[in-house]
């Protein structure tokens, strides 16, 4: 084993802060600093109410309760997450004088960078998982920004979803099971402080949301068999989350099994094909794990290193906590592939390429940084191409928000039930209608409109504010509830980049101290990029 395997964990954990460090702050550079998608908005507003003691929310991605009231469908473990960042922004809000609408919008601002947060913690503990398993250095940093830069994980960064909780979640209750059981029957120095840790993972990744259970129960099989006790924390930090489940469905409905999804939650919604669902995840040009993250495709590689035995010796390779995750990973995702392949909804639309799949990708990432490792040279230049096409591909998704894309290209407002097969058929299946496309059209098109001077302008009156009757009052609540922002302003956003600073200069705030407040962001993340690195050089000197 070289020394570089062999390093202190001190300077490796140095490293992994450090990483989450420059991570925020790109995060921060590049997020949108809005809540705009129905679950999103909803999750929010449950925030918001838990915030001032209530459960109940306004009318939305929501079910109507015994009391008349209306409750989120989704569960509560981002809500919770978020109650501090909900609690500054509204604070802040107040501090400046916002009322109403405008209070609402800067609480969102300032909550809509939980998942910069979140993310960038997932880099760092990535790094120091991959470190730990016996990557060295620089292929466990390329494997990180591999992950972070390169597939729709930086996409989500920016949104209010639960996909990064669910992705950190999923991170640590593999990395940590498989350092943990890698004594086999013995216990090791370090083995209390794992399985508290894979707790921690496992509650997180099942309180974001239920249907990570049966993957979470997965990945905990990197503890093996050999040493039961090592299994009782991490499966109290599982019956955590389900009785926290069963609480806040019982405070919604009356009824602790009644989540809220419905026909969702019954194995009826699992009725589409698996081979077009199998497509539709990993290949088809709207959805395509081929498409949206392509260095993933590594893993293969990866787990047979992961995996493979020493010469003449049964002994792993890269010794046992690798084997074991490298098993567990493999396992997971087999059976992550056939439960969302096979999901009515298998495109998690609206989201951005297969939204199912995310909270996988750091497992299959840590396949990469093995593949990596052992890479000949063809295929370190094909890492280089599969990681400059995803970077790309990403950007594109970072640069335009997918919902402008979605009403540009008359997916949205919905035409069809999202149950009906030919949801959504052309943006899923047609490379001409490939997001991946749109995108960057709409970039080159918004790019040209802002170097003539022509930008959006918003800030006019919600929709629906002059209106009478029925449909004039419901596009007002939606317009409140949702997007806070006119008919007339959601159709000028569509010439707009999905960046906060330049959405505070289409409201009209003046340029110079966004334009300074993004350069500052812009040297920051330089600066945390050259700290990574001399820190990774460090630590392969203090080997």
């Amino acid at each position: 084993m070289s020394a570089d395997r062999t390093s202190s964990r001190i300077p490796a954990r140095r490293t992994a802060r450090l990483v989450a460090l420059a991570a925020f702050l790109v995060f921060a550079l590049t997020g949108g600093g809005r809540i705009s998608g129905s679950d999103e908005v909803t999750m929010f507003e449950l925030s918001r109410a838990m915030l001032h003691g209530g459960i109940a929310v306004p009318e939305g991605a929501t079910l109507a309760g015994p009391d008349g009231r209306s409750y989120s469908k989704n569960t509560a473990g981002q809500a919770v997450l978020a109650l501090p960042l909900v609690a500054v922004g509204e604070a802040a809000a107040k501090a400046a004088g916002f009322r109403e609408a405008r209070a609402v919008l800067a609480s969102r601002f300032v909550a809509s960078f939980l998942n910069a947060f979140v993310t960038a913690v997932l880099l760092g503990a990535f790094y120091a998982f991959a470190r730990r398993l016996g990557v060295r250095t620089r292929e466990a940093l390329a494997a990180t920004a591999l992950l972070g830069f390169t597939t729709p994980l930086w996409v989500y960064a920016k949104s209010f979803m639960a996909e990064p909780l669910e992705a950190l979640g999923l991170l640590l209750t593999l990395g940590n099971a498989a350092l943990a059981g890698a004594g086999g029957p013995q216990k090791l120095r370090d083995e209390n402080r794992r399985t508290w840790f894979a707790a921690l993972g496992a509650f997180l990744a099942v309180s974001a949301k239920a249907s990570m259970l049966p993957l979470v129960l997965l990945s905990l099989g990197a503890l093996g068999f050999k040493r039961w006790q090592r299994w009782i924390v991490p499966l109290l930090g599982v019956a955590a989350a389900i009785g926290g489940h069963l609480v806040y469905n019982f405070a919604r409905f009356q009824d602790p099994l009644q989540s809220g999804y419905g026909a969702q939650q019954s194995a009826a919604a699992f009725s589409t094909p698996l081979l077009v669902g199998l497509y539709g995840l990993l290949l088809s040009s709207g959805k395509g794990l081929l498409w949206f993250a392509p260095a993933a495709w590594l893993a293969f590689a990866g787990f047979a290193e992961m995996t493979r035995s020493r010469q003449h010796s049964n002994e792993p390779r890269h010794g046992w906590p690798a084997r074991r995750a490298a098993a567990a990973a493999i396992v997971t995702w087999a059976v992550a592939l056939v439960q969302f392949g096979t999901f009515q909804h298998w495109g998690g639309d609206g989201s951005w390429g297969p939204r199912y799949l995310v909270p996988l990708l750091p497992s299959a990432f840590l396949a990469v940084a093995f593949a990596l490792e052992t890479a000949t040279r063809a295929r370190k230049r094909l890492a280089w191409a599969l990681g400059l096409l995803g970077f790309v591909a990403t950007l594109g998704g970072v640069g335009i928000h997918y919902g402008a894309e979605m009403r540009k290209v008359g997916d949205y407002p919905y035409t069809l039930p999202l149950e009906h097969p030919h949801f959504m058929e052309a943006s899923h299946f047609n490379p001409r209608f490939s997001p991946l496309l749109v995108h960057w059209e709409m970039i080159g098109e918004n790019a040209a409109a802002h170097l003539r001077n022509d930008m959006p302008r918003i800030g006019g009156e919600p929709a629906g504010a002059g209106a009478s009757g029925a449909s004039g009052a419901a596009e007002s609540v939606t317009a409140s509830s949702r997007l806070g922002i006119s008919e007339s302003d959601q159709t000028a956003l569509l010439r707009a980049f999905d960046l906060w600073w330049m959405y505070a200069r289409y409201a009209g705030i003046p340029s110079l101290p966004l334009n300074l407040a993004a350069i500052a962001l812009l040297a920051a993340s330089i600066w945390g990029g050259a700290a990574v690195f001399d820190s990774a050089a460090r630590e392969r000197t203090e080997a």
